[in-house]
């Protein structure tokens, strides 16, 4: 029989944080940000509440690593995913796929909107989602460079962060809509992607101008 494995004190404390993820992933989508307590979340990793503590400052702390877990895997499943296409119609259906199952999770988007609200007025902690806003920014702009030529101009670069912040605008309003049942999945998803597209030609031509 097998010796079991000794985990080093970054390996266990890696495996706690892992666990108090897991359990305030599923508390909060399950009750809401208001709703969900750390004793709850402590109990349901089957950990003490001071084990939270060691690793996270607040319940806004905690709430916004679930939020950046979770968009990480959606970007890392979105990214695979484009890799695939081959051209940029394929591109665009893949988008068109991605943000019908985003724009779907009803759950994630109210529990964003419950964390923004909350933390408003809360400086430190607007500040951290800022941070984290601007990293979700770097991500589209990324994704928007790779339809585009390398080498942008200065105005073409202008326009590039104009069409961020535009799509994700966008995004976001069509994700409210959909969520309240003012418009329909196919309907979103049309949307987005005709605003990706109106962009993407603005970029072209653009870069074009000399």
């Amino acid at each position: 029989m097998g010796r079991r494995k000794v985990l080093s004190r970054a390996e266990s404390q890696a495996l706690t944080r892992e666990e108090i993820l897991d359990a305030a992933e599923q508390t909060f989508l399950a009750v809401g940000y208001r709703g969900a307590s750390l004793n709850a979340i402590a109990a349901e990793a089957g950990r003490t509440i001071g084990a939270i503590y060691s690793n996270y400052d607040s319940k806004e702390e905690l709430c916004l690593e679930v939020l950046e877990r979770r968009s990480s895997v959606i970007l890392a499943g979105l990214m695979a995913a484009l890799v695939g296409a081959d051209d940029d119609e394929a591109r665009l259906t893949v988008l068109a796929a991605k943000w019908a199952d985003l724009s779907s999770d009803s759950g994630l988007l109210i529990l964003a909107a419950e964390y923004g609200i909350t933390t408003f007025r809360q400086p430190e902690q607007r500040a951290r989602t800022t941070a984290y806003i601007d990293r979700a920014r770097e991500s589209v702009s990324v994704l928007i460079e790779d339809h585009v030529p390398a080498n942008l101009q200065p105005v073409a670069q202008n326009t590039l962060k104009e069409s961020v912040d535009a799509i994700l605008a966008t995004g976001l309003g069509l994700a409210q809509l959909q969520t309240f049942g003012v418009i329909s999945v196919e309907e979103s998803s049309r949307t987005l992607v005709e605003t990706f597209r109106l962009w993407l030609g603005r970029l072209e031509e653009r870069v074009a101008t000399p």
